[in-house]
């Protein structure tokens, strides 16, 4: 019997391909959001250490001018935490339309493979049936031509 040839094997290289490409922007957008988190963190930080200063000037004797430098430092972290809020926000939308469209290939490309999986099935089980006829086909030729020897 002819070996198995799914013939939807360029759609399903087609459909690998496009959850290959998919899962790229989607690491891509993925990558951005873990960068705009990393600067986001890093300002908590910055904050809190901001914060943390200032607590220690005031429980001390700090002079005016070094309380409104570490005053003016944190209004400016906190500004650009909140510029970072939306941008944050934004970039994980779109992290996760990425993911839906990377599920989405996903799911079109093992639909396919389930189908080839089926037919390549379905193949085997029709290849082995034509190989028990062929050979039930032989015993009965020996056995109708009187060359069956007793085991």
């Amino acid at each position: 019997m002819k070996p198995f040839n799914f013939s939807l094997k360029t759609v399903l290289e087609v459909r690998f391909n496009e959850e290959q490409s998919a899962s790229d922007v989607y690491a891509r957008a993925r990558g951005e959001v873990e960068a705009l988190q990393l600067h986001w963190r890093a300002l908590g930080e910055a904050m809190d250490a901001n914060l943390t200063a200032c607590r220690s000037a005031f429980d001390g004797q700090a002079q005016s001018g070094d309380l409104a430098q570490l005053q003016g430092s944190l209004r400016s972290l906190r500004a650009q935490l909140a510029e970072l809020e939306p941008e944050l926000l934004r970039l994980q939308g779109v992290m996760d339309e990425k993911w839906q469209l990377l599920l989405e290939a996903r799911q079109r490309r093992e639909a396919l493979e389930k189908m080839r999986d089926k037919k390549q099935a379905l193949h085997q089980r029709e290849a082995r049936r034509t190989e028990q006829n062929a050979i039930d086909e032989m015993v009965l030729l020996r056995e109708a031509s009187g060359m069956a020897t007793k085991i």
